[in-house]
């Protein structure tokens, strides 16, 4: 079965009816009153034609219902700040007052814009903001700030003109050396304006159209070269007074006298130079120039400079042993670096005297030196000579000057020179009167004799196979030399100061040579001897080879000199007639190997000589009677 439910009876229509009646007078209500505001608003709109509207004001200045024109001369007649304002700029260490006014500083009053934009508030937009704002600004009223130009590069050059005048470089310290006269300046800190902290700072206030007071940030710059004086006193210090240089312990009366350094000097010498330290900062140095300092004392080297002189011993051929004789005597050379050091620390001080700083030379053959030491272990060689027939006078003169090489330590490779040694030849060196050779010619002197000595010396180094360096034969031959060695052997010495006449050798050697001499009245002989180490080396000298031969001048030749110190009546024979000739020796020297290391021929020249007679008063000239009968 199949049931249908009855459907609901609808009333719409009615419905519809009742609610249009409900909302028609609020509807017509509101219409109207839409109309009545628009109204309104055309009618203030058209009030307000080419006018701002009412409650629009700008800086306080009411702008309502004025024309465009109107509004920026009140503007401009009431808005004066950009020009009669001041910002004032004070430097915080000098407080002196910089001022400027906004207009300086870059700052314009945009008038025409400022009531452009009066004039559109409530003309721009849709209806409704338009209304909304001609309502606030009527009711509430409105107010707009002006529109501010800021040329911001007419800002930061009118910044940059006050930092300008500001500012200060810093001056770093400096010196001007002329001669002896110097000048300084010290150095000076630079200021600097931080212009980008017064740009921030002084925004503010021009913005907010106030008068300020802006305090300047000022940086102080340290110099490159900060020095409040200290580097000009130092070289006050060093130029103050001149500097003399002395020797502690001058050696004798002779010795290098005190040397004054002037000023002028020393201030060629001052050098200014910038150092930096390790925190950045820099500063003057100042300080001698060394190289200067050096070139001037070594001027001095050779003044100061004393040769040191080697102990003398003698060898005992018993122990083989040195024994020593006379104690070394230390050198000294000048210590130009430690010097320079001495000056360096008291030339900024008040001392102004300053010691030469030497060191001294301590000779390998010094006191303590054994044979072993030096090398000197047996004897190489020994030569002698005699004087028989010398007078007191020429035996005292070899013994004086042969003790001047009693001892003498020669060093390897050291050139040996007798003169050197010898040293003066006066009364007051011990030596007396006698009868010399000078320019071929036997003449009264002192030092008659010396020869012997410088010819055995001579004949020794020969026989030793040393090197001769210097050798020069008298002007005739000698009977004294026709024994031992012969003519051609003997070696003559002279030294007045202007004319040195030397012997010389070398000991060409790797150990030291100790030459011994013995002088034996006795025997009526000298005898040299050297000791050393040997090298084997065998010296062979061949006869001697006669050219040139001049014959024995006769008695018609011969020489009769009145000497007043003769005893009257009484003659001396001081040479004897001798004959002239080249005379030539080869020595030939063989090594240990027997090669020869040295081939040389020596060669003296002798002239003939007459006899030599030396007579007093009362005597006749030739009277050969009165002379000795051995003499004849």
């Amino acid at each position: 079965m199949q049931a249908t439910a009855p459907q609901p009876m609808t009333n719409n229509g009615r419905s519809r009816r009742n609610l249009a009646f409900f909302f028609a007078p609020p509807l017509a209500a509101f219409l109207l009153l839409f109309v009545a505001l628009a109204i309104v608003l055309v009618s203030y709109q058209s009030r307000h034609n080419g006018r701002i509207f009412t409650g629009i004001s700008v800086m306080g200045v009411d702008l309502s219902g004025l024309e465009m024109a109107e509004a920026e001369a009140a503007l401009s007649q009431n808005f004066s700040y950009a020009t009669s304002e001041q910002i004032t700029f004070v430097d915080p260490e000098t407080q002196i007052a910089f001022a400027k006014t906004p207009s300086e500083l870059g700052l314009t009053f945009d008038v025409s814009q400022t009531v452009q934009a009066a004039y559109d508030l409530g003309r721009t937009g849709g209806p409704f903001k338009q209304a909304r704002e001609m309502f606030d600004s009527w009711y509430y009223g409105r107010s707009l700030s002006p529109v501010l130009v800021l040329d911001e590069s007419q800002l930061d050059n009118s910044l940059a003109q006050l930092a300008a005048e500001i500012n200060k470089p810093p001056v770093s310290a400096a010196f001007n050396l002329s001669g002896s006269d110097t000048s300084y300046a010290v150095g000076q800190p630079g200021r600097f304006v931080d212009v980008a902290d017064v740009r921030n700072r002084v925004i503010s206030p021009l913005t907010s159209f106030r008068p300020a007071e802006v305090e300047l940030l000022v940086h102080e710059i340290a110099p490159a070269v900060y020095d409040a004086g200290d580097a000009a006193a130092e070289i006050q210090q060093v130029l103050g007074s001149p500097i003399t240089f002395y020797l502690e312990e001058p050696l004798d009366n002779l010795d290098l006298a005190p040397i004054t350094l002037s000023n002028s000097e020393l201030a060629a010498w001052v050098r200014v130079e910038v150092n930096e330290a390790a925190d950045g900062s820099r500063a003057h140095n100042v300080f001698v120039d060394e190289n200067a300092l050096r070139h001037w004392l070594r001027q001095f080297e050779d003044q100061i400079y004393r040769e040191p002189v080697n102990a003398r011993f003698y060898f005992d051929d018993g122990t083989q042993e040195l024994v020593l004789v006379a104690p070394h005597v230390n050198g000294r050379e000048l210590d130009i670096d430690a010097t320079i050091d001495q000056f360096k620390a008291q030339v900024n001080t008040p001392n102004r005297s300053v010691p030469f700083v030497v060191k001294d030379i301590v000779p390998l053959a010094n006191a303590n030196a054994t044979a072993a030491d030096l090398g000197i272990t047996e004897l190489i060689t020994e030569t002698t000579t005699w004087f028989s027939g010398s007078s007191d006078a020429r035996k005292h003169n070899i013994a004086t000057a042969a003790a001047n090489f009693y001892g003498i330590v020669v060093a390897p490779y050291e050139e040996f020179s007798f003169n050197k040694y010898l040293g003066s030849i006066t009364e007051a060196d011990g030596y007396t009167e006698g009868l010399i050779i000078v320019g071929g010619q036997t003449i009264p002197g002192v030092g008659g004799g010396v020869c012997q000595v410088s010819t055995t010396l001579y004949q020794t180094a020969f026989f030793a196979g040393f090197p001769i360096e210097e050798r020069l034969p008298h002007g005739y031959m000698l009977g004294y030399y026709r024994d031992g060695a012969g003519h051609g052997m003997d070696a003559t010495v002279f030294n007045d100061g202007t004319i040195n006449v030397d012997m010389k050798f070398i000991n060409n050697t790797p150990y030291h040579l100790l030459i011994e001499n013995y002088f034996s009245e006795e025997n009526q002989a000298l005898t040299f001897k050297f000791y050393s180490t040997s090298l084997g080396r065998t010296v062979v000298k061949e006869d001697p080879v006669f050219a040139n031969i001049t014959e024995v001048p006769g008695p018609e030749q011969d020489r009769w000199e009145y000497v007043e110190t003769v005893e009257p009546g009484t003659v001396e024979k001081i040479d004897w007639a001798t004959e002239g000739a080249d005379v030539s020796i080869r020595r030939i020297v063989y090594n240990a190997d027997g090669v020869i290391i040295e081939d040389r021929t020596f060669v003296s020249n002798y002239i003939p000589v007459p006899n030599v007679f030396h007579y007093g008063p009362d005597v006749e000239p030739y009277s050969y009677d009165l002379v000795p009968e051995d003499d004849h």
